[in-house]
């Protein structure tokens, strides 16, 4: 098949968006269909998706012009372009709901007779909903609704997500298939002493650590995470704490003042932006991965952890809480008194270190094997041949 992305940005500092982007596009540029990502920045596309090939083994890469006007938008002669690129393929999938260039470029596919798909990415859950929501109610009545329902399928990651966002495009049509993720770098792993060796604050391996990776943003709860951590300490549990991943450097200070605040600098540890082995390698070197989240739509995170052998405790925020269930390594808490649910069974799961990582060892196989290309893949390919499938007659040719 010939299927073309649209993402604003590839950069990873965005989120697991542009992940799964990158993520789904190289593996299915890898099983032999013809993929173009078409970005308005390049910044973490792979190298060699830029260097001149013959589209045979990676995505061709093709950069369009953000306007000036406004960051999501693209320029005019962006969307002549993006419908020269339409007119080669047989199925266009479209990124977020608020990007306002889905629109422009839905149009423009739809002028050439192009089905699209696009993915909401969590955007339109209840906790999403609520945050900005006469903005977000006022672009859907004018222009999200339609685009949504226009749509050959709205895909969701997630049962869970699926159930929350019908209710936006009721006319719409949607597929549910859980994200590809590249595991290849969990393959083989590298193992926990890099991460030790590189961050001297974890090395001490006589004191559990608590890892969050992820996007610093208030909407991940890194807060609940650090007051749960001061609970444990009154209860006199050893441990310490790794933050680490990019965030806007005023919310990163507020969670360093609060720190400072609850009197528990000193075993907070902020490891910045982590990737390649050094990022597999630390999630090896934590007993337990946290993610107090109060919504996520997928959580690449998490299966990255399972598969490094770290059990992980999450929230109902997650989508795919339940499908975490059947790891046999998730724990999961409510969304509401997250510190003190996440505090006690922290105690209690840190009782006994051995069995934690027994159960992590035992998850990774159940990650490697539920979310694998050979089981995720055929469902993609059918998503894109049926949307394929509901191909029309350009605009104005009848």
């Amino acid at each position: 098949m010939r299927i073309v992305h649209y993402v604003d940005s590839t950069s990873l500092q965005d989120g697991g968006v542009p992940r799964f982007v990158l993520d789904v596009a190289g593996v299915m540029a890898e099983r032999g269909h013809a993929v173009t990502l078409l970005t308005t920045e390049t910044t973490d596309t792979p190298p060699a998706w830029l260097q001149p090939h013959d589209g045979s083994a990676f995505p061709r890469v093709q950069v369009i012009e953000r306007s000036g006007l406004q960051k999501t938008l693209v320029t005019t002669q962006a969307v002549t372009d993006a419908r020269k690129v339409f007119e080669q393929h047989d199925v266009l999938h479209l990124h977020c709901v608020w990007s306002m260039a889905n629109a422009q470029l839905a149009k423009a596919a739809q002028q050439v007779g192009l089905p699209y798909v696009i993915s909401t990415h969590g955007m339109l859950d209840i906790w999403s909903m609520k945050q900005n929501g006469l903005a977000k109610r006022a672009y859907l009545a004018l222009r999200g609704k339609k685009l949504l329902e226009d749509a050959a399928f709205v895909h969701a990651a997630a049962r869970a997500e699926a159930e929350q966002t019908h209710q936006w495009f009721p006319q719409g049509r949607q597929f549910t298939v859980p994200y590809i993720v590249d595991l290849s770098p969990y393959a083989n792993l590298p193992g926990p002493e890099l991460a030790r060796g590189q961050f001297p604050a974890i090395a001490d391996t006589s004191i559990p650590t608590l890892l969050f990776l992820s996007r610093l943003h208030y909407k991940k709860g890194v807060e609940h995470l650090l007051r749960a951590s001061k609970i444990l300490g009154e209860r006199g549990v050893p441990h310490r704490v790794a933050l680490a991943g990019p965030g806007d450097e005023r919310y990163v200070q507020s969670l360093k003042d609060l720190a400072q605040q609850l009197g528990i600098a000193d075993r907070v540890h902020f490891v910045g932006m982590v990737r390649g082995d050094v990022r597999t390698s630390l999630y090896q070197a934590a007993d337990l991965f946290v993610l107090p989240t109060s919504q996520e739509n997928f959580g690449i995170v998490l299966l990255e952890s399972l598969c490094c052998e770290t059990p992980v405790l999450t929230t109902k925020g997650v989508d795919i809480w339940r499908e975490l269930l059947e790891s046999n390594a998730a724990t999961i808490v409510e969304t509401r008194g997250v510190a003190e649910q996440m505090a006690a069974r922290m105690q209690a799961l840190l009782r006994d270190r051995v069995a934690l990582r027994e159960a992590g060892r035992e998850a990774r196989n159940w990650g490697l094997a539920t979310y694998s290309r050979d089981t995720l893949v055929p469902q993609f390919e059918r998503m894109y041949q049926e949307a394929a499938a509901r191909r029309s007659v350009p605009a104005g040719t009848v």
